[in-house]
């Protein structure tokens, strides 16, 4: 057995049933007596190591397959810009997460500069971009010419991709290769991949029908209708619903027409002073309306009348309602106080079709991160800002909705939310908002958590705060430094 072989087997076994062994006397190595087996076990393991990679050669190239480096047309960064980014790829004094985004800012501020990575922090950036796909997004133009020139040295990582061509050869596709093609194909060329999915629709199987369908909610919108309706028709129940959930989506659709239709003989409003919307419930529906997705009567037991009166709202146009009360959608919804059901469809149906009319009106009376999620961005800020000023959401439970607003946040909001972070339930806001919150705050907000640094009282808030100032004032540093 060879020596490395038996330090392999010593470490498994452990030193207390194998002693470790001797080092080889070709090494010329005498370890010193009277030390404990286990001491010498791991300094072997790291003479092994060491001589392990000693020992490997360096891939070469031909130097007739290496192209010259090509000379670079933009300035280096200046020296302290440099400086920085060097210290950032070597020693960060910052949290590594911190220091990632620091380096995804100056590679950003450098292309704003006009100016590029200097030569010798190319490999190390490279080597990082390498492990870090968020790095890697930010390169180009930083790297200039002869970084892009090292990159192709050191050759792109493989993604194998299942290919698919045009006609029968995407039917031969195993079906989740099928699906992910046709995924990237809707993004790319949604026409294409409807009509992709439509030439092979008799060919695949039911479980394939209703996946691919799927695929139709990227991008969704009324050239899909005449598929959408054509899988209404379908012997597979699950092709049928799913076909049934896109066309909610579609509120100008024929579907949706014939929704409205059963809807509106429903409504009424009654009352003098205190007027409010009366529902009734849909009758047995015809086979027109099974096929449009509403329930057909069970075989045993009671249908549930509620179930498909859900269905209807859903398909139908939120108009509906609106015209119903005379009005808007305000008008609407303040005759629907006391029908918690249908309110509740009513604001997933707003949600899934980002109808903005109705997700302000729904914003007034309703506190639903889901409706703040579907507001533009500027929009989504004032919405956040008005639920912590009415106290109707707790702050940890605005957390999602903070973490996807764009960033830098507006100096209003970056002032409210340190505000929660320093008030009495605090610490576990700061918990949660550690990961983003240093990114998220504008610059202006870096000397408020200075001050508020000094006096807060928990780790989680220092910890936090502590991030902020750092963050900020290593990222003042980069930019005075690109001036």
């Amino acid at each position: 057995m060879s020596w490395l072989a038996e330090l392999r087997t010593t470490a498994v076994v452990g030193t207390a049933r194998r002693p470790a062994p001797a080092p080889p006397p070709g090494l010329e190595v005498h370890p010193p007596e009277g030390r404990p087996t286990e001491d010498s076990l791991l300094d072997q393991a790291a003479l092994a190591d060491a001589i392990t990679r000693a020992s490997r050669r360096a891939q070469r190239r031909d130097a007739d397959d290496v192209p010259a480096a090509p000379p670079d047309d933009l300035p280096p960064a200046p020296p302290e810009a440099a400086r920085l980014l060097e210290l950032l790829l070597t020693q960060p004094p910052v949290s590594r997460d911190l220091s990632l985004r620091l380096v995804m800012d100056w590679l950003d501020l450098a292309a704003e500069a006009a100016r590029r990575v200097p030569h010798g922090l190319l490999p190390p950036l490279i080597a990082l971009a390498d492990t870090n796909p968020a790095v890697a997004e930010h390169l180009h133009p930083a790297i200039g010419v002869r970084g892009t020139w090292l990159q192709g040295l050191l050759g792109e990582p493989i993604r194998r991709e299942p290919s698919a061509g045009p006609g029968t050869e995407w039917g031969e596709l195993p079906s989740s290769e099928a699906t992910a093609h046709l995924a990237r194909l809707r993004v790319a060329d949604p026409a294409a991949a409807r009509n992709l999915l439509g030439e092979h629709w008799d060919s695949l199987g039911a479980r394939e029908r209703a996946t691919h369908l799927g695929v139709l909610a990227t991008n969704l919108g009324p050239e899909d209708e005449d598929l959408l309706e054509r899988a209404l028709d379908d012997k597979a129940k699950g092709v049928r619903e799913t076909a049934a959930g896109l066309l909610d989506r579609l509120p100008h659709s024929a579907r949706a027409g014939r929704m409205a239709a059963r809807l509106r003989p429903l409504l009424r409003v009654r009352g003098i002073l205190r007027k409010q919307f009366e529902i009734s419930l849909p009758p047995e529906p015809d086979a027109l309306a099974v096929r449009d997705g509403i329930a057909p009567r069970p075989r045993t037991g009671e249908p549930d009348l509620l179930q498909r009166l859900d269905a209807i709202i859903r398909g139908a146009p939120l108009d509906v309602w609106s015209e119903a009360a005379g009005g808007s959608p305000a008008s609407a919804l303040a005759l629907l106080s006391t029908e918690k059901r249908v309110m509740e469809t009513i604001v997933a149906t707003a949600v899934l079709r980002a109808d903005l009319d109705w997700v302000r009106a729904l914003l007034d009376v309703r506190a639903d991160l889901r409706l703040v999620r579907c507001l533009p961005a500027g929009e989504r800020e004032l919405a956040i800002r008005g639920l912590l000023g009415r106290g109707t959401v707790q702050p940890v439970a605005l957390v999602p909705a903070l973490r996807d607003l764009p960033t830098p946040w507006g100096v209003p909001l970056a002032q409210d939310i340190l505000e929660e972070l320093m008030g009495k339930n605090g610490s576990p806001l700061a918990m949660m908002l550690a990961p983003f919150l240093p990114v998220a705050l504008p610059a202006q907000a870096a000397e408020r958590c200075r001050r508020l640094l000094e006096r807060a009282d928990d780790d989680a808030r220092r910890r936090v705060l502590r991030d902020v100032v750092q963050y900020q004032s290593f990222r003042q540093s980069i930019t005075e430094a690109f001036l």
